[in-house]
């Protein structure tokens, strides 16, 4: 079986609590789905994310998540070199750990594979 892919514009999370996210995206995940969540996750929800999911590890089910943060640009690269919190994330990729696959991340552009 393979991933389904859904793009959540920030209007489907803007109002919900970082728990609440948090849980809709592992409940997402874990049902093989691949998010890109419109302007991205916070460092502080990052961080709950990668911390929720090693609670649901499961080896023989769920092998964890990838999680992709990307955003173009100079202004971002400096923004994240002197540790200031960007006003214009552009996405992330939240995907089962076994569903994507960089291929290349520079000079603003994101390539990546969805594995089948």
């Amino acid at each position: 079986m393979g991933f389904q892919v859904d793009f959540v514009p920030f209007t489907e999370t803007q109002k919900l609590t970082v728990e609440e996210k948090i849980s809709y995206i592992l409940a997402k995940v874990m049902k093989k789905t691949i998010l890109v969540l419109e302007n991205g996750l916070s460092p502080e929800e990052e961080l709950k994310l990668i911390k929720n999911t090693m609670h649901h590890i499961d080896y023989s089910q769920f092998l964890g998540i990838k999680l992709i943060s990307f955003a173009g640009g100079e202004a971002m690269k400096k923004a994240k070199l002197f540790g200031k919190a960007p006003t214009n994330k552009a996405f992330t990729i939240v995907a089962p750990n076994d569903a994507v696959e960089v291929i290349k991340d520079e000079r603003g552009i994101l390539s990546i594979r969805i594995n089948t």
